[in-house]
């Protein structure tokens, strides 16, 4: 069984001049597999944002997500990525630039792991249907880590379609951060419905306890979205 890397690449995208279908294709088929071939990432996914999760559109434009484990704190500035390629022969296709830059706007973040909660053992060789990521900016992160370690992941495991859990924190500015001030800390949820997971019961009375509300209402931010796995690359 293998281990999960002490890093992660997260990376919010969504195409600018190329169909929802094409980046997807050139994701599938090109920027996942050359990402792990080239070992910049040990293990990749990309997903596609679950509409509606809380009722409402969500307010990020961004509806894609890729998340790259890795053994690099900046995998971004290492060799291993600077030297693939920066084009494709798909874009043209739709009557656009090579350039991949100029058919996407990216947002990136380096993320260091703190945390693997796997009470089921299922280990990191399976890609997750489907996740849940929750990041948050805490005023007090020693007391955020404690609870989170205490009692909500305790409790959020005992849902049913609960999968693993994995917590991290920001690492280093990467060369495609667009946020000023991004959140301190994610939690990344694997579960197998995301909708289901969190209208269950017992989702609702993990959020519902003293602490959990303190550090709900306390958080600087609090931002959950849904995501549904559409491929996974060196599983």
């Amino acid at each position: 069984m293998s281990s999960v890397s002490p890093y992660l690449l997260h990376v919010n995208s969504k195409p600018t001049k190329v169909s929802d279908d094409l980046w997807t294709q050139w994701y599938t088929e090109e920027h996942l597999p050359d990402l792990v071939s080239s070992k910049t990432s040990t293990r990749a996914t990309f997903y596609k944002e679950l509409p509606s999760l809380f009722g409402g559109e969500s307010k990020n434009p961004r509806n894609f997500l890729a998340l790259y484990q890795t053994d690099f704190q900046e995998c971004l500035k290492t060799e291993n990525y600077t030297n693939l390629r920066t084009t494709s022969e798909l874009f043209p296709k739709e009557g656009n630039t090579k350039s991949i830059g100029e058919n996407g706007d990216f947002n990136a973040r380096n993320y260091e792991l703190i945390q693997v909660y796997d009470s089921k053992g299922v280990g990191n060789d399976t890609p997750p249907p489907q996740i849940l990521a929750v990041e948050m900016h805490p005023p007090n992160p020693s007391d955020f880590d404690k609870w989170y370690r205490e009692e909500h992941l305790a409790m959020m495991s005992k849902v049913p379609g609960f999968i693993r859990a994995l917590r991290y924190k920001l690492g280093p500015k990467a060369p495609l951060t667009k946020d000023e001030d991004p959140p301190t800390y994610l939690a990344i949820y694997e579960v197998d419905d995301v909708k289901a997971y969190l209208a269950h019961e017992a989702a609702v009375a993990a959020g519902g306890t003293e602490w959990s509300k303190r550090h709900m209402k306390e958080s600087r931010a609090f931002v959950a979205r849904g995501w549904v796995r559409v491929c996974a690359e060196g599983f």
